[in-house]
């Protein structure tokens, strides 16, 4: 028994590195062609990655919270700067990122009650929390074609914040 799980693990472990490499030859592609439809039955095909094709995400967002506490003082936070970090902390970081990324996502209002809450409990303030005022900023990077010249350093014409959600604690 113990043989076959070893057996199943060692062409599982082939599998995985055949879909998740991108083809560096006709014959890899073509494995990776095969094994689609299977992984697909099987729920573990995720797609394909376009990190660097021509349709790059073109859309930068940044969410931002102002808190105000019940002495009048206030408190700000941001949602991490990704270009700014290491791979190994984007690596460490990979679920906050994803978060993020999904509750900016349409139909999430729900959520913004959630990070609002857990942002008050977790401010370094010994003050009590009479709100926390939820901000977006965006900047669109424009097409290679429209542009003259893009910035070596990463695309910063930030559109201004503008509030998108108002939480109050419950009394």
């Amino acid at each position: 028994m113990r043989r076959r799980v070893n057996v199943f693990l060692a062409l599982f472990l082939v599998v995985l590195a055949i879909d998740a490499f991108r083809p560096i030859s006709e014959s890899h592609q073509w494995l990776k062609d095969e094994l689609n439809y299977p992984l697909v039955k099987l729920g573990l095909w995720q797609g394909p990655w376009r990190l660097f094709g021509p349709d790059v995400d073109r859309v930068n967002l940044r969410l931002s919270a102002l808190i105000t506490f019940a002495d009048g003082t206030t408190d700000t936070w941001e949602s991490p700067d990704w270009p700014e970090l290491s791979w190994a902390r984007k690596f460490v970081l990979a679920r906050h990122m994803n978060y993020y990324g999904n509750i900016l996502k349409a139909g999430q209002e729900p959520a913004w009650d959630g990070l609002s809450a857990y942002l008050a409990r977790t401010t370094q303030h010994p003050g009590t929390v009479t709100s926390v005022v939820l901000s977006l900023r965006g900047a669109l990077i424009p097409e290679l074609d429209e542009a003259q010249m893009l910035p070596v350093a990463p695309y910063v014409a930030w559109d201004p914040a503008s509030p998108i959600h108002e939480w109050h604690p419950a009394p």
